[in-house]
């Protein structure tokens, strides 16, 4: 049984900006070469053991086909100092190779676009694609990581808006 919700899509997207996010930006490469580019918030760890990770993707995204055909994906953790690749990444009407041509990057494993400045990278192949509502759920069997030690906080995403996360002072 299904009951209809006492609220709107917009007062629960206002709810849930109330949760800060961290900021990645997703990159794919499909075996016939597409590539997609794209900024993305909902990401979480998975496993350890084996290494997972996942990212949610809406199918109204003009993604939505290449990421969901895509044999290699990669997901890179963004710091704020990079908040024009998240805003370039988000840019409707782009296409990932536009998006890609306004940013550094390198092919890794599989040919994935990596940028090479970002502090933190996991990359895979896609393990599993879940259809929950009108996303879908990504899990990627990570088999690749980098990481660029910084002191510089994360990009992150709260009520609408980018920010930064307030670190606290060490003794």
């Amino acid at each position: 049984m299904t009951t209809e919700p006492l609220f709107d899509s917009t007062q629960f997207r206002r709810v849930c900006g109330h949760f800060p996010t961290g900021v990645t930006a997703v990159t794919a490469r499909t075996a016939d070469g597409r590539v997609a580019a794209l900024t993305v918030n909902s990401f979480t760890s998975v496993s350890l053991d084996p290494a997972k990770v996942l990212f949610c993707l809406a199918h109204s995204s003009s993604s939505f086909q290449t990421l969901t055909d895509a044999e290699r994906i990669a997901i890179h953790i963004l710091s704020q100092e990079q908040e024009d690749v998240a805003r370039r990444f988000a840019t409707s009407g782009l296409s990932g190779e536009e998006r890609l041509g306004g940013v550094g990057w390198t092919p890794g494993p599989g040919g994935v676009p990596l940028l090479p400045e970002t502090p933190a990278i996991l990359a895979g192949h896609p393990a599993e694609i879940i259809t929950s509502g009108d996303h879908v759920i990504i899990l990627v069997a990570v088999d690749h990581v980098h990481l660029k030690p910084s002191e510089t906080p994360a990009l992150s995403f709260y009520q609408g808006r980018f920010t930064t996360p307030v670190v606290a002072a060490t003794d």
